[in-house]
């Protein structure tokens, strides 16, 4: 049998790619560090996950899986020896699985393995380049060599929604997880140093950075517009503020204008298809079966209104393709009216707009230059 290495036992982890390696016919090696999770894998070597949508419900068996503690050499052995690998960690924490994949790779080296595809899902714009360049700070001229012929890093656009469990359900199985029915995977085509694996769902396309902005500037874009918007109205659930008339079309409309753009930046792709995955969104933000929060789409603010994130980056992209971003302007005022005194870096943003302004904000927060397009757009906003 096949062997995958999914390096991350989380929400995505389990609840979408490792699923595809062993729906593909591998089995599945997981990396983690969670003792209780790693116990549970090598206990049962299968788990449940839950599709879950409106009025819909069903379990699938995931098979033929187990763990390995990545505080331990067999991390590095699993490496050495798997077929395809992914990574889903969070980007904060690749730095510190960097030595065991380094490792593998001079393992798999020395042992005369073939090439090794790593599909990074961390959702990341270039977390290819970032991962590269920690990885080869790790190796000599010689394994770096290798690695230019044999190291695939390939960039990943997660789009699957997990829902948070309730605790009943956690106490039943560590492993259980919910996920929606969207189980498409793009991946970057040019990516692949092997041969491309033909895994469920997978989709490998060029330019793939139509996916990361899709994603970032479309999908996470209107979620989290939907969330502060929803917040003001003092929804607790996406499901419930995207019925909100005035929500919906705010939301429907900023998300337009992202298909505007990059409809003008992508023409070889027809407008046709990108609405249909805005509209596809649309509906799947309806899914009361999520039971996704406001508090948890809305959380961190300062990152999300970082100049490279979905809000702020979005207007400028949206800018930079000759596209007015009224409505997602609305979404980042309303972004730095969200006063959550459970999210540490809503009330960050409080205190910095009520101690130094909305200028200071806008410079150390949002990276802005003072009288620039999108500055004036927000200033013209807030005075409304």
């Amino acid at each position: 049998m096949k062997k995958a290495v999914m390096y991350g036992a989380g929400n995505i982890g389990r609840g979408f790619i490792g699923k595809v390696f062993s729906d593909s016919g591998y089995e599945v090696c997981f990396i983690d560090i969670d003792k209780r999770i790693i116990d549970a894998f090598n206990k049962d070597r299968q788990y449940d996950v839950k599709i879950v949508s409106d009025g819909f419900k069903k379990i699938e068996k995931v098979h033929n899986v187990y763990a390995v503690d990545g505080n331990t050499e067999d991390a590095v052995k699993k490496i050495a020896e798997c077929d395809i690998m992914a990574t889903a960690v969070g980007v904060k924490v690749l730095p510190y699985i960097i030595d065991n994949i380094a490792n593998g790779i001079k393992m798999r080296m020395k042992n005369g393995r073939g090439p090794l595809d790593i599909i990074l899902a961390e959702n990341q714009l270039d977390v290819d380049a970032l991962m590269k360049e920690l990885i080869y700070k790790k190796l000599d001229m010689k394994e770096q060599e290798w690695a230019d012929k044999n190291l695939g890093l390939v960039e990943a656009s997660i789009g699957r929604m997990v829902p948070p469990l309730t605790e009943e359900e956690r106490k039943d199985s560590p492993l259980l997880i919910a996920v929606e029915p969207y189980s498409e995977l793009p991946v970057d085509l040019l990516g692949f140093k092997g041969t491309i694996p033909e895994l469920v769902g997978l989709k490998p396309f060029t330019p793939f950075s139509f996916y990361i902005k899709r994603k970032l500037f479309l999908h996470n874009m209107g979620h989290a517009i939907c969330a502060y918007l929803g917040w003001q109205k003092k929804y607790e659930y996406i499901s419930d503020a995207i019925r909100d008339q005035e929500i919906y079309k705010t939301t429907k409309n900023a998300m337009e204008l992202a298909v505007e753009a990059l409809s003008r930046e992508y023409p070889q792709i027809s407008y046709s298809e990108i609405e249909a995955n805005k509209d596809d969104l649309l509906q799947r933000f309806h899914n009361r079966a999520l039971k996704d929060t406001i508090s948890r789409v809305a959380n961190d603010p300062l990152r999300k209104l970082r100049r490279d994130d979905r809000l702020i980056g979005a207007a400028l992209y949206c800018l930079e393709n000759g596209v007015k971003p009224d409505e997602i302007v609305e979404g980042i005022v309303a972004a730095l009216k969200y006063d959550n005194p459970n999210d540490a870096a809503a009330m960050k943003i409080q205190s910095d707009l009520s101690e130094f302004g909305l200028d200071y904000v806008m410079e150390h927060v949002m990276d802005l230059d003072k009288g620039s397009e999108l500055v004036r757009l927000i200033e013209r906003k807030l005075k409304k």
